[in-house]
């Protein structure tokens, strides 16, 4: 499910075994106050673009539109910095934020992530080298890293 108004992409997520109907309902209890529209045929090119295995896909015209604490933006920024199939603990994300001991709070951020795939929090593993839990499952997870490993050793 993508989420877009003409500022950019403000949700990015995989649709659970709960299915359309409960997305649905969850967009309407996040912008209460939105006009939703669907449009299939724009959903499709935009994920086309996401999904790409041409990484300067994402540079043609596609932004983010995410709102959240100072905290969540700078962790949802650092996650922007990692590289495709590249992998860090929470621990390693606190430290690139400078702040060592707060592995807890960016496992939280980390959590509240809008945006899947494109803000990528499915890189961030426990320090013990467990993928751990997902907001759309640990099979997703890993799925989601093997292909972009996948990806990388073709490039």
């Amino acid at each position: 499910q993508v989420v877009y108004t003409t500022r950019g992409i403000c949700r990015l997520a995989f649709q659970g075994t709960s299915g359309e109907a409960q997305g649905t309902t969850q967009l309407a209890a996040l912008w209460p106050g939105a006009r939703l529209q669907r449009d299939d045929v724009a959903s499709a090119a935009l994920l086309s673009q996401v999904f790409a295995r041409d990484p300067r896909a994402l540079d043609k015209g596609l932004s983010l539109w995410v709102g959240g604490t100072n905290f969540q933006i700078q962790v949802w920024r650092a996650l922007l910095q990692v590289p495709s199939a590249g992998l860090l603990s929470y621990r390693q994300l606190a430290q690139l934020l400078g702040r060592p001991n707060a592995a807890r709070a960016v496992g939280s951020a980390v959590a509240r992530n809008p945006i899947a795939y494109l803000i990528p929090c499915h890189r961030v593993l426990r320090d013990s080298g467990e993928f751990g839990r997902y907001h759309w499952g640990t099979e997703r997870k890993m799925a989601l890293c093997a292909w972009e490993a996948a990806g990388a050793v073709h490039s």
